[in-house]
């Protein structure tokens, strides 16, 4: 890869999923779940290695801790042919991980942190970057050590004529500020789903919300789960429907509609569009479990994108 189209700037770790837990765990009780898997996590990472996938050129810029779960993590980015020459092992931390455990129709989340709070914007290479086209962020509230320079991240890579893209995901302290609403202004795609679009705003009616969101974004962007997407440009609001699907696991989906998003609109696709093709692949990543086994086979993908996207 001479230079990367996309440049993920983001949180590795690995995921540990624990799929149909009987009941929920409670503390000093014993849950058993059906099945485990053990796959690559993270938002920044599945976004990264499902958009390689389906035809990106993919950079990415991160910290593991020099560890087993680093090595996994580095070894399945390298088989999705990512340029993974600027993710740096962190030796005082270990790799984070994720456990993840399904339940009925939901999903619970603890997550350990580790190397991922190393990464600061010292480590950011900025010749690198600036070859890309686009520059894209995840998990925002995760990467403390990266989070009160984000704005400037994004501004500087506006200047060198990137454009930027960012998905905040869920606030583990729940209190959604860390300067969001001032780093909007730098981003071309704001990509939340439903709920943290509600939680940023401070508003209870999605459709208000993404209004107050817009009023700094280029464009926000909404994944609805099942219900599918919403855009918000200006004043306008539309709405679009996903594929229909029997899913698998939805552990992903949203990083995977982030991926097919960003595919189009590296292609330079109007925003509608991109949001269509997110949501055939969001709906491809539920058909296996983890967010990008089903990725594994790219002729199975396009087959399923020829039959479920006009």
């Amino acid at each position: 890869m001479e230079r990367p189209s996309l440049v993920v700037v983001g949180e590795l770790n690995a995921d540990l999923i624990m799929e149909e837990v009987h009941s929920l765990p409670e503390l000093g009780t014993e849950r058993v779940a059906e099945r485990m898997t053990l796959t690559l996590g993270s938002s920044s990472a599945i976004l990264a290695s499902n958009a390689s996938a389906i035809g990106v050129d993919v950079g990415f810029v991160g910290r593991v801790g020099d560890d087993v779960f680093g090595d996994f993590v580095l070894e399945r980015l390298e088989d999705r042919g990512i340029d993974r020459r600027y993710i740096r092992p962190t030796p005082e931390q270990t790799t984070g991980l994720t456990v993840i455990y399904t339940h009925e129709d939901d999903r619970g989340m603890i997550t350990y942190p580790g190397a991922m709070e190393a990464l600061t914007i010292a480590d950011i290479p900025w010749e690198y970057v600036r070859q890309a086209d686009h520059l894209h962020l995840s998990s925002f509230y995760l990467q403390t050590g990266l989070q009160p320079d984000v704005g400037a991240l994004f501004r500087r890579a506006k200047a060198d004529g990137l454009t930027t893209s960012l998905d905040t995901n869920w606030d583990p302290d729940e209190t959604w500020d860390g300067g969001i609403l001032d780093i909007l202004d730098a981003v071309d795609i704001f990509l939340p789903n439903d709920e943290e679009a509600r939680r940023i705003a401070g508003e209870e009616h999605l459709d208000r919300a993404m209004a107050v969101l817009a009023e700094w974004a280029g464009a926000v962007v909404v994944t609805c789960g099942s219900d599918g997407a919403k855009l918000r440009k200006g004043a306008q609001t539309r709405s679009f429907s996903p594929p229909h699907v029997e899913p698998v696991d939805a552990v992903g989906a949203g990083d995977s509609f982030n991926a097919g998003f960003l595919r189009q609109y590296l292609k330079g696709k109007t925003v509608a569009e991109c949001i269509e093709f997110g949501l055939v692949t969001g709906a491809y990543s539920t058909q296996a479990a983890g967010g990008t086994a089903a990725f594994e086979d790219a002729e199975r993908f396009w087959a399923f994108a020829d039959d479920h996207h006009e």
